[in-house]
């Protein structure tokens, strides 16, 4: 097992690119590499994975324990291009679906993409709102109408069901939570297009949210996971007041230029 950290220069996170087998003797090579670059002020991380063909509970024992150093500080771990094996003990370990820091990549491009800062000084290309009742039959019916104001970005297939997931759950989560006076109320949704990015706002008529999910650290708990899944399905989620006081959450997803998106 081979490995090495930098700090990437085109956006504010480190890489480790990781080969061969990820067990005990790697893992305790590699966590003093990784603290010394958590004391130099590096919050986010990419974990390569492309090349692991072996991860056993030490390696998870890792991951925990960089999430427990990152995620005070606001910081994000994308695993990226775990193979199938690899894939299955993160799958196992419930990781991904537990710790809302925690998300995973098709590849560390992927996972670099999704840490680039938004085009500054970019106006926006064209903005769509919809708005309907906070009603469960509208759901299908408005995750539907923003595919449609999206289809114009050209997103790529897995992007744009990643992002109707992610969608789907800020919109079942201002009907469920944010919506005290039932269908009296409305849920409103603001398509953004940028060169850059799409960002999609959905705000609801609640008493506001922080983001921090309920339920979240127990696997089988009957809910819970929607804010997890917001933030492992879109680049960046960020929530806060509406101007009516509501919740509202902002989904960010890049673009990348000269190519497909992720």
């Amino acid at each position: 097992m081979s490995f090495s950290i930098r700090r990437e220069a085109r956006a504010p996170v480190c890489v480790a690119d990781l080969h061969g087998e990820m067990d005990l003797a790697v893992v305790d090579g590699l966590r003093p590499q990784i603290e010394a670059m958590l004391e130099s002020g590096c919050v986010n991380f990419v974990l390569d994975l492309s090349d692991v063909s072996y991860a056993d509970s030490s390696a998870l024992g890792l991951v925990v324990w960089l999430n427990d150093r990152v995620a005070p500080e606001g910081g994000r771990i994308v695993v990226a291009g775990a193979t199938r094996g690899v894939s299955r003990i993160l799958e196992l370990s419930g990781l991904l679906t537990v710790a809302p820091t925690i998300c995973d990549a098709e590849s560390a491009d992927a996972a670099l993409t999704s840490f680039a800062p938004d085009g500054v000084g970019l106006e926006p290309l064209w903005t769509e709102c919809v708005e309907a009742p906070a009603a469960v039959s509208e759901l299908a019916g408005l995750r539907a109408r923003v595919g449609e104001i999206m289809d114009p970005l050209g997103l790529s297939e897995q992007a744009e069901f990643d992002m109707k997931v992610a969608i789907g759950e800020a919109l079942a989560n201002a009907v469920r939570h944010g919506s005290p006076r039932g269908e009296a109320d409305s849920v409103r949704v603001a398509v953004t297009a940028f060169a850059d990015r799409v960002e999609v706002v959905v705000d609801d008529s609640g008493g506001g949210f922080d983001g921090c999910p309920t339920g979240a650290g127990d696997l089988y708990a009957p809910c819970g996971r929607g804010v997890p899944f917001m933030r492992a399905l879109a680049d960046r989620v960020e929530f806060e007041r509406s101007d009516g006081g509501g919740a509202r959450v902002r989904l960010v997803k890049h673009i990348r230029a000269g190519g497909p998106e992720l």
